[in-house]
């Protein structure tokens, strides 16, 4: 797909963002906008707690996301001025969760994740249990969504969104999501997604992953509407 500017700043102007494809070589980059743009979610601060680490160890989980998805899915990228401002990774039908297969490829980055994580893996595990049990696989599934916290709230994520919603609804296909911001729930229905059972407890009190579907699309002139990211 070749890159684009598109519409849909916060001022009403042109977003100054082309959108493309992620490069191998930007993978680190994207990573660690990802990172940064997550880190204050509640399940990761759950399941990371210690906030001087927290940045760095999601920098080492989406650079394995990243390089899966790179093989076997689609990611995209916001840049401006050549600086990498936000990131979607994207799995199509059939091809999450990750077979035994993939995971072996990525044995190298498990063990350095698992290295840095130690004290925690067991929450990592039950999370990505979680999570592949309710992946519907006849679904693309985003996987991350995430734009640089000083740049959010200008329509970069719609951006990467729109770009979600062509494959998707090219192939007459379904959406699937997971979020654990309770302020995404509204921002994700916004784009067509709707909660599609009861949250799931990451722990007794909380937090919890909200799981949300996106029903197939007839009308590929609809407008994307709603909050900016």
């Amino acid at each position: 797909m070749s890159s684009e500017r598109v519409s849909g700043s916060r001022r009403g102007g042109p977003l100054p963002d082309r959108v493309e494809p992620l490069r191998p070589e930007r993978l680190g980059d994207a990573a660690d906008v990802l990172a940064a743009a997550l880190a204050e979610d509640p399940g990761f601060r759950h399941l990371f707690p210690d906030d001087r680490r927290r940045e760095h160890e999601l920098r080492g989980l989406y650079r394995m996301t990243l390089s899966d998805t790179l093989r076997h899915g689609r990611a995209f990228v916001t840049v401006l001025d050549d600086e990498i401002t936000g990131a979607v990774a994207l799995y199509a039908p059939g091809t999450y969760p990750m077979t035994t297969a993939r995971w072996w490829r990525l044995a190298g980055r498990i063990a350095a994740l698992a290295l840095r994580t130690r004290t925690h893996a067991f929450g990592l595990i039950k999370f990505g249990d979680l999570t592949s049990e309710g992946v519907p696989t006849d679904s693309w599934y985003v996987e991350a969504l995430g734009v640089r916290p000083d740049m959010q709230l200008q329509g970069r994520g719609k951006a990467l969104m729109a770009q979600v919603f062509e494959l998707v609804d090219s192939s007459g296909g379904t959406g699937y999501l997971e979020t654990t911001k309770p302020a995404n729930v509204e921002y994700y229905r916004a784009l067509g997604y709707e909660p599609v059972r009861a949250p799931i407890p990451l722990a007794p009190g909380g937090p919890f992953i909200h799981p949300m579907a996106r029903a197939v699309v007839t009308d590929r002139n609809h407008d994307l509407v709603g909050k900016h990211a």
